[in-house]
């Protein structure tokens, strides 16, 4: 029997999102009454998409209680938890 890393690994990726345990990123998108916030570790979000890194390094985020916070009104969060899965 072969054992593929490569579906258990992505599993746990999409357990994160489900249930971020030990997160250290608020993302809040979309515009009143469609706003959804997302919690996600950074390590994980620079792994997928580069342009987190630029993001990150920019020291663009608002921090509260020790999380970095980002407001997106432009992004719908439909699209946003596409992008994100």
């Amino acid at each position: 029997m072969k054992f593929n890393h490569a579906s258990y690994i992505s599993k746990d990726f999409s357990n994160l999102l489900e249930n971020p345990i030990d997160y250290n990123v608020k993302i809040r998108v979309g515009k009143t009454p469609n706003i959804k916030e997302f919690r996600a570790h950074s390590i994980i979000l620079c792994t997928r998409l580069n342009d987190f890194y630029k993001v990150f390094s920019k020291h663009s985020a608002k921090y509260e209680d020790g999380i970095m916070t980002f407001t997106k009104p432009n992004i719908s969060p439909s699209v946003f938890e596409v992008l994100l899965k």
